[in-house]
């Protein structure tokens, strides 16, 4: 992993094949720019055509697969070349799959509710012909630290998914393991995990922005991809 700085802004190079970087917390954050001024800027650095970014809503819409009047996508699903996309988290999980051909580029945003209402089954399930064989688990928070509570856990029961083997139960609190959640879900579909660096978004304070750490901070980790 490198650590590139453009700019003043800093980003973790996670991959080159397919292009990952992830947007770190610096004196200037790259979350903070408007969407023209982030398009500009990855064109401008990176050579990139285009970028698009969504307005998520912790569902399961997945911009290539669904439509959506308000630009209310929880993913993406892309084969256009040299077009940067992002999915912005603060704790949840920010998965990139993509072929072995890196012909086809899918990221999904994964926190409890998108994971509870099956988005990673989703994406694969309408896409098991295209051969989306490895994937990266982004930065967000570790199992040490997501708590929970016994309205969550109801949650999965009602979509009939039993998380008991994800719980971890300590000092009269509950804690779950999303990542492990995904890469269970991961591995059943044939998909592998492209490296297990996957960083904790809420003790990593000098890197990233945590909703459970810092509740009302609006701005966001950016993982970016593209073909």
């Amino acid at each position: 992993m490198n650590t590139i700085e453009v700019d003043e802004f800093k980003f973790l190079e996670v991959s080159t094949n397919p292009n990952i970087l992830i947007s770190l917390k610096g004196e200037k954050n790259f979350c903070e720019l408007n969407l023209s001024d982030k398009s500009n800027f990855l064109k401008t650095n990176f050579r990139l055509d285009g970028y698009s970014e969504f307005e998520q809503v912790h569902g399961i819409l997945v911009d290539g697969l669904d439509t959506s009047v308000k630009n209310q996508f929880d993913g993406f699903i892309t084969k256009e070349k040299n077009h940067a996309f992002a999915i912005k988290t603060a704790d949840c999980i920010p998965l990139v799959m993509w072929d072995d051909k890196e012909e086809l580029l899918c990221g999904l945003h994964c926190g409890w509710k998108g994971l509870q209402q099956g988005i990673i089954g989703k994406a694969l399930e309408k896409n098991k012909y295209q051969n989306l064989t490895k994937s990266y688990i982004g930065p967000h928070i570790s199992k040490n630290y997501f708590e929970v509570k016994q309205d969550l856990i109801n949650k999965f029961l009602q979509a009939e998914c039993n998380i008991e083997p994800f719980l971890t139960r300590r000092g009269g609190k509950i804690f779950m393991d999303l990542r492990q959640f995904c890469m269970d879900e991961l591995h059943e579909y044939g998909v592998e995990i492209f490296t297990n660096f996957s960083p904790c978004s809420y003790t990593e304070i000098d890197h990233f922005f945590s909703w459970r750490r810092d509740p009302g901070n609006p701005l966001r980790n950016l993982t970016i991809a593209w073909l």
